[in-house]
């Protein structure tokens, strides 16, 4: 099992997802945007490291769940600067069949979209 990435998490530079999805919660934080832009972080400002004063998280390895219609980020999944996501949440979990994850047995590995009445909804867990 692997954190989803929300508002705030970092990669392994201390670059922090900043775009969010603004129906879409993780104890009480938002998940990250698909392909979230990220903050500033170490080489950024010296000369050829530019690349790092404009990231945005890469590609998600967790295709196989979806929020607001997009794969979610998960710890691990790589930065276009070459930085892995460092830290995520660990109370909502992602649990599925990419990039070598275990799959919970009683949870289907299918693409969701979980919301509750409100709009609001959390990843790993069905709303009633």
């Amino acid at each position: 099992m692997t954190a989803v990435v929300c508002i705030g998490d970092i990669n392994a530079a201390g670059g922090a997802a900043v775009a969010p999805r603004p129906t879409v919660l993780s104890s009480f934080r938002p998940l990250a945007m698909f392909m979230s832009p990220v903050t500033p972080h170490p080489c950024c400002g010296v000369l050829g490291c530019e690349i790092h004063c404009a990231a945005t998280i890469g590609t998600a390895r967790a295709v196989d769940v979806l929020a607001e219609g997009t794969p979610i980020h998960i710890v691990g999944d790589v930065d276009i600067c070459g930085h892995p996501r460092a830290t995520g949440d660990f109370t909502v979990l992602y649990v599925g069949g990419g990039a070598g994850a275990p799959v919970a047995g009683s949870i289907p590995n299918v693409p969701l979209t979980l919301s509750n009445s409100s709009g609001y909804g959390e990843v790993g867990r069905i709303l009633s």
